[in-house]
């Protein structure tokens, strides 16, 4: 199979710094293509989120260039055997994210935290580790699929009874996270495998970025109707397609994305995010799936 992705970030209406990190990752390996996107969303007040959604990314990323090998060895002999060692890997890896954020901010004498929402896809399959609010998506023709839980006060309370969907959405805790990474020194990660749906789009997102917009909205202008095939001919022709940098997003902000590229359409929705006042930072990303000789 065959990925493309594309992502996008901003500041946000209010906010003094980006708290919010994200990343995609492609490669071939001989047992075909494999890829890694990932969310976080850092707390703790300026630099403080920064560095912490940075570090968790940057340990994601050493995984792939590193460990993912390994796990591909796993995967000659069972797709099973290899969601197991991946699990048992990131699960690992979770841990040692936790454990170097409360370390750092021991040593530094501050807090710091980030969620963390990761899809590795590969073989027709994906897997997803996710601590905190920041959610994966699949986004069909026809549905707006949650593949993750929200990990949060009013999620729970709404599962118990006690209040409403509706009542959550403007609930004074329903920033309270139940669990992130670098608060306490237990963290249970949740991990999800699934089959790929080589129709369909995989966004994953901050929750400053879904906070303000619908499931329809959502798939209307992100879907695979949204993200068609023009978009991602648009997408294949921009400057920095191929590794884009803050700086090379910067510049195309200014100077104008590809027309109708896929990054605009994602930039666009965000900023539809902003006219709505929503005040957090604002991030998303998109995968795409498709058979060998789909492009």
């Amino acid at each position: 199979m065959l990925f493309e992705g594309a992502g996008y970030s901003n500041v946000g209406r209010t906010r003094e710094s980006n708290q919010d990190s994200y990343l995609i990752k492609v490669a071939s390996t001989p047992v075909g293509d494999v890829a890694l996107v990932a969310v976080a969303d850092g707390m703790g007040g300026l630099e403080c989120g920064e560095l912490a959604s940075a570090a968790v990314i940057n340990m994601l990323s050493d995984w792939f260039d590193n460990k993912l090998p390994v796990a591909l060895e796993a995967m000659e002999s069972s797709v099973g055997g290899f969601e197991n060692f991946v699990d048992g890997q990131w699960g690992g890896l979770v841990q040692d994210m936790n454990m170097a954020l409360i370390r750092y901010g021991m040593t530094e004498h501050m807090n710091l935290g980030t969620t963390l929402t990761a899809m590795l896809a590969i073989g027709g399959r994906y897997s997803i580790v996710h601590v905190g609010d920041t959610r994966a998506y699949e986004l069909t023709e026809s549905a707006t699929n949650q593949l993750t839980v929200d990990q949060t006060f009013v999620r729970r309370e709404v599962e118990a009874g006690r209040i409403t969907p509706e009542e959550a959405l403007t609930h004074p805790r329903r920033n309270v996270l139940l669990q992130c990474l670098g608060s306490t020194k237990e963290v249970v990660p949740d991990l999800i495998h699934g089959n790929l749906d080589r129709d369909a789009i995989y966004l994953l997102c901050s929750d400053g970025f879904r906070h303000v917009l619908t499931d329809t909205e959502l798939r209307r202008r992100l879907g695979p109707d949204a993200l068609d095939a023009n978009a991602w001919d648009a997408e294949r022709r921009r400057g920095a397609y191929a590794a884009c940098t803050a700086a090379d997003l910067d510049r195309e902000e200014r100077e104008g994305f590809e027309p109708g590229c896929v990054t605009q359409r994602i930039a666009e929705t965000a900023q539809l995010v902003m006219d709505r006042k929503e005040a957090d930072n604002v991030t998303a990303l998109v995968l795409r799936v498709q058979p060998q000789g789909g492009r």
